[in-house]
């Protein structure tokens, strides 16, 4: 899961930025790996993280911050069993701190331009953002699980 997970994540650095949005992809490996087994999801996040490091030291970081957050708290909390709004709110507060990291720690515009406001609408701005985006993410990811269950795939967290 981490090398495909590894190869979404650094379209950008080797094609082009204009691939980004392919990135998001890489959090999919993540989510599946997590969803089936939170400690394969743990690893592969981590995996992921230092392979595309050996690419784009760039990338590396937004996926431990963006990308790989959004797939390794959703895969855990749907291994959970939460109910769908705990989820979302849980994983949306996850990636809102994640994007704060990037955003105020680092002074990277994770939205592409400086969110406007006062920080506490800042604030709310991002988690709005995380929480629609973990919407649909979670829909698309919950879309794909079940494809490769219904397969008769059975291994999909594997750590091996």
């Amino acid at each position: 899961m981490a090398a495909v997970a590894t190869v979404f994540q650094s379209i950008p650095a080797l094609l082009s930025e204009s691939f980004a949005l392919l990135t998001t992809l890489s959090a999919i490996p993540v989510y599946l790996a997590a969803r089936t087994n939170p400690a394969a999801g743990a690893l592969s996040y981590f995996t992921t993280a230092v392979l595309v490091l050996f690419v784009s030291s760039h990338e590396a970081l937004f996926f431990l911050f963006t990308n790989g957050v959004v797939g390794v708290s959703l895969g855990i909390c749907c291994y959970l069993k939460q109910k769908k709004i705990n989820t979302l709110v849980i994983c949306a507060f996850v990636l809102t701190i994640a994007l704060c990291i990037i955003n105020y720690g680092i002074g990277y515009p994770v939205l592409g331009v400086p969110v406007p406001g006062v920080i506490i609408v800042q604030l709310l701005i991002l988690f709005l953002f995380s929480l629609i985006y973990n919407y649909i993410f979670l829909a698309f990811a919950d879309f794909v699980y079940k494809k490769i269950k219904d397969s008769g795939i059975t291994d999909i967290g594997s750590s091996e």
